[in-house]
């Protein structure tokens, strides 16, 4: 544990070129976050943010800052959004799998005497790999061994059309069978990989609780005991616009317990 939290309380080094006014707007939320000043830190990646777009490690460090506030729904936001960025970094998965454990703690904290699941629905084999491949890994990643599969096919194909050896032509031939094969399905996991990317059916409440409702309004009642802390990671089902085409209502889904309606000032889309 001691560890997860150190982690947590790190703050990212900046890779990517930035400008001068980034460098120094991100030294300058560097020292209010060691000094514990959280809320100017905040203030300053998010002007970064504005300034020169997100970036995996701008993301985390703003994701730390609203963590050291209290504030778990834009934690949750930030780290989300780091994740799709970058699904395999360490700092950003330690620190979602962390920050997840303490809100669902929350949740079950709410239930006062209730057994409802404050975890996601257990998954199917196919859910799961889906998963694994267009939420796990990044679609630039499969594009790259797509085309490094396309290289060595051609490679297979030279080396057939070029010898006169009977086992070199064989290695070429079938080699180039399946290496051809493996680098359309490289290429069909680097477009799920986008595809996930650009989705906007998963959103995170920010509000402090959240009641859930039978159906979009106000005046709508409340379901019994269902009642979400910020930060919970949700599924949109549907939702509400009104007459100018603004979404005012989600109907979201954490579980098979947890189904009802939001307000949309609520919830932040990931």
């Amino acid at each position: 544990m001691k560890n997860k939290i150190l982690v947590l309380l790190a703050v990212m080094v900046f890779s990517n070129a930035v400008s001068s006014f980034a460098v120094n707007k991100i030294a300058e939320a560097d020292s209010a976050y060691s000094a514990g000043e959280y809320g100017k830190a905040i203030e300053l990646y998010k002007t970064v943010v504005e300034e020169e777009g997100k970036s995996v490690a701008l993301l985390y460090n703003l994701g730390n800052a609203y963590f050291q506030e209290g504030d778990y729904g834009n934690a949750m936001v930030c780290y989300q959004r780091a994740h799709r960025l970058d699904p395999s970094n360490p700092e950003v998965n330690a620190n979602l799998r962390y920050l997840s454990g303490r809100v669902e703690d929350a949740n079950k904290a709410e239930q006062k005497g209730k057994r409802f699941k404050t975890g996601q629905d257990e998954q199917s084999f196919f859910q799961s790999v889906h998963k694994s491949v267009a939420e796990n890994v990044s679609s630039d990643v499969w594009a790259v061994w797509a085309a490094v599969a396309f290289v060595l096919f051609v490679g297979c194909v030279a080396l057939y059309i070029f010898t006169r050896g009977v086992i070199l032509r064989k290695i070429g031939f079938f080699g180039g069978l399946l290496l051809i094969c493996v680098s359309v399905v490289f290429l069909i996991f680097s477009f799920m990989g986008a595809r996930a990317y650009h989705s906007a059916d998963k959103g995170v409440l920010t509000a402090f609780k959240t009641v859930l409702m039978t159906e979009p309004g106000k005046d709508a009642d409340a379901e019994k005991g269902q009642v979400l802390t910020k930060g919970t990671v949700v599924q949109i089902l549907s939702e509400e616009v009104d007459a100018e085409g603004n979404v005012t209502w989600y109907k979201i889904r954490l579980n098979s317990d947890y189904i009802g309606w939001v307000a949309a000032s609520d919830l932040d889309i990931i």
